[in-house]
């Protein structure tokens, strides 16, 4: 039997998506820092086997490291053999602290949605995680 959170078991819901990134973030030591993670959905919803760590990310959100971002996308759906339209990048951001969304976590999502979303055209959503409490600030637009 396989396990939900392997990869091979499609992602179809927004449930099913913080479900994965909680068991996720389960077996990832937590970050000293805080950290991008960085995985993608393929098009039967199951996931790419890349799941990309971007550590040391400041407090303030970086736009340029934000719109290197594209560049890695592209990369990873030539890799998977899909066109970059139909990959669904998933983030999650892991830091330390409280089990809210904090204003430096809007700040990220924001930035993450008008770089990535808004102005790249990027299928994208955004978790925010602490310790074991994940919840999704921005949601996919559609599945």
């Amino acid at each position: 039997m396989t396990s939900p959170l392997h990869r091979s078991v499609p992602v179809t819901d927004a449930r099913a998506l913080t479900q994965r990134w909680r068991g996720l973030i389960q077996r990832l030591k937590a970050p000293e820092s805080r950290t991008l993670c960085l995985a993608w959905l393929l098009p039967d919803g199951t996931m790419a086997e890349l799941v990309v760590p971007v550590d040391d990310i400041p407090v303030e959100p970086d736009r340029l490291m934000i719109g290197h971002l594209r560049g890695l996308h592209d990369e990873v759906a030539g890799q998977e053999g899909v066109p970059p339209e139909q990959l669904h990048l998933a983030m999650c951001l892991e830091r330390r602290g409280p089990a809210h969304l904090t204003p430096d976590d809007h700040a990220w999502v924001a930035a993450l949605s008008s770089i990535l979303r808004d102005r790249e055209g990027l299928d994208c959503s955004v978790h925010v995680a602490a310790d074991f409490w994940v919840v999704p600030a921005l949601p996919r637009v559609s599945w």
